[in-house]
């Protein structure tokens, strides 16, 4: 029963009015400090505070005037007045009426009538604010147990109403005949509703439903997807998530296509206190084209058919960490095929790497142990796609010891040992035979390290190791017998051993020099490194898995080994030098340059003739970067023939914000060998990519890019597109052309089409269509 505090019974008929407290006695904000505790089960009496205080006691009302505020079990009702009839207990509240909800819905009207627990009524010309910021109004609206609110002639927007014009309809909006709010549920039902987009209505539903904002997820249908690509056609796709529990979730769905039936789809994530799991794939029965290069088509030509088979892919992830050092983690990737993954718009990969590995992390120090596994999706016959060159490694283990420094002779000292099988499906007719061969390797290395300072500022660094590898390799070619005028065959050996011991001792100088230019600081820095090890082979017994893709640049010139990896060391003595300038303003502002070469005593064929570290001149390296300030940055990395200044390698990347609302980059690659590679071919490749976006206004963005083959002029792709952003929705589309030179892939087009609604989710479009021309056919 509602009672007035601060109020008191008197002779019938008699009215009392109680004046407004001291304005420090009244505390809207805690109110529960004003009345008593209710016992367990029972409800909690009112908390009311207003200017003026009325009780008819024949009547058997209580009214309170001005800035009225009435707090119940965590409720809050404002108004200009209330009136409560002890007789009907309704509480009837009129003029500004506003009602806060403990979910943090806030609803307002003009009159409201409600039971005397707060929990049922009606209220009239209703407005409400739900937890986002979101709206709704509506004619009325009926509460029920505090709980249900339903809402007649709603409509809902979490759009913001134009300034200027607050009349017009929002960016878009929900009218329902109908709309139910469950706040036990948590959610909101719309009947015979209509979806407005920019005033015009585009869609009709006669039930609709969707959680209420506070929702961070749940379960149901999300939004279907659709759109056309050359591909497999028309498309339509429907996805059911699964809210399983607070730290698991699952999804499942089709998607239907003219040309290349159904996929069936699913992912399911579970987190654990110290780890996760996260399990992705599909699966289809469609036709897969292929291309034959046997000129077994019409006229000579390469023959394209297509057959019938069950396609898939799956994409697993799985991570734990033990303790503070230790973790354990899983990524699974495979498909059925080259082409399944583009052609359904899964992934735009063309490597998929599996990996299992556990790790350990000891201060300074590292533990691993991995199995490493590639499915290479590009066109077989080009690149590393050939046949037997991807390996499966299993294990490959590894283990690196650093020391505090100063506990060695005034230095660390390192130990570093690693064992790793590499296993391939090897054709010795086929493959390259330095490159397809089983092979198990054991390496350990012992080193130490330390830095001196001069006095006159020079800076010595003192490095020595002593490494030694063991191999053993299977199915070894030995050579090429002829056998009764017959085809060539190749004799294997079944085990191949080697071993190779390596010491290297490297001493590097610098000497920075630091002046100033008015309020700039410059420093120019020459560097000297000289290093020696024996002059060793790496013979045929020795394979090379990881040291074949060589680049000489700026980074690795001081090293002692230019190779990558370990299958192949540098022997000798080299000497390396080079230069450092640097001009940095005190506001942030820098422009560096650098600039190298390395000299051999004696040459070395083991390095490839495009490297350029082959002869005993090296060429030149070199970057330079520059950065006056936040509207521009440049890198600009370059390889130069020592013999002519040719260039041999050229990376640069740019980026400009010339304006707050304008942002440009650019960037240049040249790869230019100047002999024959490994195949007998001489590559050379020049691309270019540029591209920008352009702030217009408050809500648009404007895009660009590019991507240029310089050599055969004519460009990768090339895309535009626009973007409209605003705190209730998203609009964009993005036209792109594409061309390639993929055997199976044909020069086309894509339009991207994305429609975001808050709270609604995100509709996502992409059509697509190709050329009939395809390389080879």
């Amino acid at each position: 029963m509602l009672t007035a505090i601060g109020a008191s019974a008197q002779e019938p008929g008699a009215q009392q009015t109680q004046p407004a407290a001291p304005a420090a006695q009244q505390q809207p904000s805690q109110p529960a400090a004003a009345s008593p505790a209710a016992p367990a089960g029972q409800q909690q009496p009112p908390v009311i505070s207003a200017d003026e205080l009325i009780y008819d006691q024949t009547l058997g009302l209580v009214t309170a005037r001005g800035k009225v505020e009435i707090h119940q079990n965590h409720q809050i009702v404002r108004a200009d007045q209330v009136t409560y009839n002890q007789k009907t207990q309704v509480v009837a509240a009129s003029g500004h009426v506003t009602m806060v909800q403990p979910g943090g819905e806030v609803m307002f009207g003009d009159y409201a009538e409600l039971t005397d627990d707060l929990k049922d009524g009606f209220i009239q010309q209703v407005s409400l604010i739900l937890s986002d910021n979101s709206r709704m109004v509506g004619n009325s609206a009926v509460r029920e147990r505090g709980e249900v609110t339903t809402i007649d002639r709603a409509v809902y927007s979490p759009c913001n109403v134009c300034k200027d014009d607050p009349s017009q309809p929002p960016l878009w909006q929900i009218r329902a005949v109908r709309v139910t709010n469950d706040a036990v549920s948590k959610d909101i039902i719309y009947h015979d509703a209509f979806i407005d987009l920019f005033g015009v209505p585009l869609f009709y539903t006669p039930y609709f439903s969707m959680p209420d904002p506070s929702v961070d997820r749940r379960q149901g249908f999300l939004f279907p997807t659709f759109g056309a690509t050359s591909d497999v056609g028309p498309f339509f796709g429907l996805q059911y998530y699964f809210d399983i529990s607070p730290d698991q979730d699952a999804t499942l769905g089709a998607m239907i296509t003219r040309d290349a039936g159904v996929v069936f789809s699913g992912e399911y994530r579970k987190r654990f206190d110290k780890g996760l799991v996260t399990l992705d794939g599909s699966i289809n029965q469609s036709g897969y084209s292929k291309i034959l290069n046997d000129n077994s088509g019409p006229n000579g030509t390469n023959l394209d058919f297509r057959s019938q088979q069950v396609r898939w892919h799956f994409f697993g992830t799985a991570a734990y960490d033990f303790d503070q050092n230790w973790r354990f983690g899983v990524n699974v990737q495979r498909t059925s095929d080259r082409k399944y993954l583009d052609n359904f718009n899964i992934s735009g990969a063309d490597i998929l790497q599996s990996r299992a590995f556990a790790e350990g992390f000891y201060g300074l120090s590292y533990i691993s142990v991995e199995a490493l596994d590639w499915q290479d999706l590009r066109q077989p016959g080009t690149g590393i796609g050939s046949k037997g060159f991807s390996p499966t490694i299993l294990p490959w283990a590894q283990a690196n010891y650093v020391s505090e420094p100063n506990t060695v002779l005034g230095g660390q000292w390192f130990v570093n040992a690693s064992a790793i099988s590499l296993l391939r499906d090897y054709d010795p007719v086929t493959s390259d035979p330095t490159r397809g061969l089983d092979t198990r390797r054991l390496s350990t290395q012992v080193g130490w390290q330390r830095d001196f300072y001069t006095d006159s500022g020079i800076v010595l660094n003192a490095r020595t190791y002593l490494r030694g590898d063991l191999y053993q390799s299977s199915d070894v070619p030995d050579g090429i017998n002829v056998v009764n005028g017959g085809p060539d065959e190749v004799i294997l050996k079944d085990s191949v051993g080697a071993a190779r011991l390596f010491p290297v001792a490297t001493l590097t100088a610098r000497y920075p020099f630091v002046g100033q230019i008015g309020s700039y600081q410059q420093l120019l820095e020459p560097i000297v490194s000289f290093s020696a090890a024996p002059k060793i082979s790496n013979g045929r017994k020795i394979p090379n898995n990881d040291s074949a893709d060589i680049e000489f640049d700026e980074i690795n010139l001081f090293s002692e080994n230019r190779f990558p990896g370990l299958d192949r060391v540098e022997g000798g003595q080299h000497v390396s030098y080079g230069f450092r300038y640097g001009l940095y303003a005190p506001d942030g502002a820098s422009a560096t340059f650098f600039l190298g070469q390395s000299y051999r005593f004696e040459e070395d064929d083991d390095f490839p003739e495009s490297s350029g570290l082959r002869d005993k001149v090296s060429d030149y390296v070199g970057r330079v970067t520059f950065h006056p300030g936040p509207y521009l940055n440049l890198d600009w990395r370059f390889r130069l023939d020592k013999d002519n200044f040719y260039s041999r390698r050229q990376f640069v990347q740019a980026s400009a914000t010339p304006l707050d609302w304008l942002n440009l980059n650019v960037n240049y690659s040249l790869l230019d060998d100047k002999g024959p590679d490994d195949d007998g071919n001489t590559f050379n490749q020049q691309q270019l990519g540029a591209g920008g976006s352009a702030k217009i206004s408050d809500y648009w963005t404007l895009s660009t890019g590019l991507t240029y083959d310089i050599e055969k002029m004519r460009p990768f792709t090339y895309s535009a597109g626009a973007q409209y952003q605003d705190e209730c929705f998203t609009f964009g589309v993005t036209v792109q052309r594409r061309f390639t030179t993929a055997e199976d892939q044909k020069e086309g087009y894509s339009f991207f089409l994305t429609l975001n609604l808050k709270n609604l989710g995100e509709v996502p479009l992409k059509l697509s269509g190709e050329q009939s021309r395809a390389a080879g056919t």
